[in-house]
C-alpha cells in the first residue's frame, strides 16, 4: 500500500521538473535553482506519512502555476535602454484585462491602474 504514494510523488516530481523546464527555458541559473529547490523539498519529505498526499498536491499545484502563470522577460540586446520582451508560450493562461470575475459576476474596470 505504500507504493501508490511513491508513484504519485514520482509523477508530481516529474511534472514539476517539466514545468521548470518550460517556465525557465534559456535561464540556466534560475532553472538550476528551481530544480534544486524542488529536489530539496522532495528529499525533505521522502518518507510516506499522513501529510504525503498534501505534499504531492502542493507539488502539482506549483507545477501548474509555473507552467500556466509564469512569464519570463528577456532583454532584447545588451544596451541598458534595450526593450524587454515577454516569452509567452502556448501553455500560458491568457485572460481579459478589461474585466475581473468576482463571485461569478463580471466587473468592468473603467480607469487604468495608475489613474
Amino acid at each position: 500500500m505504500a507504493a501508490a504514494p511513491t508513484l504519485s510523488a514520482r509523477s508530481a516530481y516529474r511534472q514539476l521538473l517539466r514545468a521548470t523546464r518550460i517556465a525557465f527555458q534559456d535561464d540556466v541559473r534560475v532553472l538550476i535553482a528551481a530544480r534544486q529547490e524542488a529536489r530539496r523539498n522532495f528529499d525533505q519529505n521522502h518518507r510516506v506519512g499522513i501529510d504525503t498526499p498534501m505534499h504531492i498536491n502542493h507539488a502539482i499545484e506549483v507545477a501548474t502555476i509555473l507552467r500556466h502563470n509564469i512569464v519570463q522577460g528577456v532583454k532584447d540586446g545588451q544596451k541598458e535602454d534595450s526593450k524587454w520582451e515577454l516569452r509567452i508560450h502556448d501553455d500560458i493562461e491568457r485572460g481579459d484585462n478589461d474585466s475581473v470575475k468576482i463571485g461569478g459576476k463580471s466587473v468592468k474596470i473603467d480607469k487604468a491602474c495608475g489613474s
